[in-house]
């Protein structure tokens, strides 16, 4: 296999792609160390139980504006609809009203709430479980439960890690030595995961 000589490596292009790798490098220096540190939460969850599912659960009356309750009445519904965004944060699209009973589930990372008002008894009831810092970081890693804007910043967050991946690897091109041994590291390194996958892994 032959490697580019140092001199067929344009200079300029070098420059920039050092430019690159470095600040990309700082930018995300902290967002790899959360890869990293969650990775280990992850595989390990046994690890980090000690603050696992805080449960609270609480009833507390209707208010008297949307009393009496009217479920299929679309102006109660809106008028509802806005008690629980304003108590609970939850948005419209998550409620599901039915004749005795309105229903709301709310997924967030490291959390759930659900929440359901009683037609009958004309109260709400919340039960609201909190899984704990792990479960929230562990989320966020999968971008589980966690929103548009949060799976946005995973994308462009990947985008940029492969960026920073291809210009270290640029920048070996003109130092032969070192980019030979790094092609044997890599190759060592790929083919052993390939083998625990195809040997070891059920």
């Amino acid at each position: 296999m032959k490697f580019q000589n140092k001199k067929r490596v344009n200079k300029k292009s070098l420059s920039i792609a050092r430019t690159i790798h470095i600040y990309v490098s700082m930018a995300l220096l902290l967002f790899m160390l959360f890869f990293a540190f969650t990775g280990i939460t992850l595989n390990h969850p046994k690890w980090f139980d000690s603050d696992i599912n805080k449960n609270d659960f609480i009833e507390l009356p209707i208010p008297e504006y949307l009393l009496p309750t009217q479920p299929s009445n679309t102006n109660w519904q809106q008028a509802s609809g806005h008690w629980l965004k304003s108590q609970w944060g939850v948005e419209f699209n998550q409620i599901e009203f039915g004749e005795d009973e309105v229903i709301v589930v709310h997924k967030g990372p490291g959390t759930y709430k659900n929440i359901t008002l009683d037609l009958l008894d004309n109260i709400a009831i919340v039960d609201n479980q909190n899984y704990g810092v792990i479960a929230v970081l562990n989320d966020l890693h999968k971008g589980r439960n966690s929103g548009l804007a949060w799976r946005l910043i995973l994308d462009i967050s990947s985008v940029l890690i492969i960026l920073f991946s291809l210009t270290g690897a640029y920048l070996l091109l003109p130092q032969t030595r070192k980019l030979k041994k790094s092609v044997f590291y890599m190759l060592l390194v790929s083919s052993g995961c390939v083998l625990v996958y195809i040997t070891l892994v059920p």
